[in-house]
């Protein structure tokens, strides 16, 4: 795979972020096939500020080159039949979920990969780690508006430099995607699940942006306990957290009145990431003998929230 070479890219999951990049690869002359759970779609249109753009895409069967599985956590295990069918020998998978993926330690994850499906289907050897830093929204059928598009961070699972992920980077940046190579793409994960596994639960049990979240002694005080306690498994995973909660509950302040991806999973009637967001470290938690109680109680509470919406 290199970025100067017409690739066939695959994208399992061409929602709000896969949309979005799907779009880019595309208008940048790549073979780019875009799935969603109903099959192949034909084009999108992505809106981008003063930037409006429309790409077609392909139909392919075999083996893709890049295969993207831009999906939500929770219909990960749905979308692995689709995605296997297109690996070949020589396929990079790049997975962009939110929260911890299936990959990220030794030992399967049962909270995200009960019965290790997802780990049998799409081997680690495979995969480049990916975090997203972006915001996009789908207001109608065929159309993808991104409000903000930060960077993607791309690495090995395992750390270090390689060829693939310096090739990956040059692809992303050739079509108008800023992308950053990481040594450590586990603690780029860790670091922003840090940003966001208290402050989604919150706001779909709360239902409030996360500007009124953000100024609720409660809220914070439970947030920084959670906080506190995702440093502490950070740590014992060489995913360290220098920062301090309050710096990053600043930084998340300069948002503004946001609602959070969980938020609009529970205002949309789509079952939320819990698993992925919270289930995920607290199973790690347990594995290295970190308390967990603040995150424990909001796992509960959020969970019995996600089980009365699905009845």
């Amino acid at each position: 795979m290199s970025g100067n070479d017409r690739l066939t890219i695959a994208v399992v999951g061409a929602g709000a972020i896969g949309g979005w990049v799907a779009v880019r690869l595309a208008s940048a002359g790549h073979r780019v096939m875009a799935l969603t759970a109903r099959g192949p779609i034909d084009a999108l249109h992505l809106t981008d500020g003063d930037r409006s753009e429309t790409a077609s895409f392909e139909k392919f069967e075999g083996p893709a080159d890049l295969l993207i599985v831009a999906v939500k956590a929770t219909a990960l295990a749905s979308a692995v039949p689709s995605a296997a069918r297109l690996l070949g020998s020589g396929t990079v998978v790049l997975p962009m979920l939110n929260g911890v993926p299936w990959w990220f330690t030794d030992q399967p994850l049962k909270s995200v990969d009960p019965d290790g499906a997802v780990g049998r289907a799409i081997p680690k050897s495979r995969i480049v780690g990916a975090v997203v830093h972006a915001s996009c929204s789908r207001p109608a059928q065929g159309q993808i508006v991104v409000k903000h598009a930060d960077r993607l961070i791309v690495g090995e699972p395992e750390g270090g430099d390689s060829d693939r992920v310096e090739r990956l980077a040059s692809l992303f940046e050739q079509a108008g995607v800023r992308c950053e190579q990481s040594g450590n793409v586990r603690r780029a994960i860790w670091y922003k699940l840090w940003g966001n596994a208290t402050i989604n639960p919150l706001s779909a049990l709360t239902r409030a942006s996360c500007d009124l979240i953000l100024v609720d002694p409660e809220c914070r005080a439970w947030m920084l306990a959670g906080m506190s306690e995702l440093s502490a498994i950070g740590a014992a995973i060489g995913c360290a957290i220098e920062e301090s909660g309050e710096d990053r509950m600043a930084v998340t302040a300069r948002l503004g009145a946001f609602k959070t991806s969980m938020l609009q999973d529970v205002e949309a009637g789509r079952r939320i990431e819990l698993e992925a967001l919270l289930g995920a470290p607290r199973e790690i938690a347990l594995r290295h003998g970190i308390a967990t109680p603040a995150l424990d109680r909001l796992y509960h509470v959020t969970k019995l929230l996600a089980d009365s919406l699905a009845g």
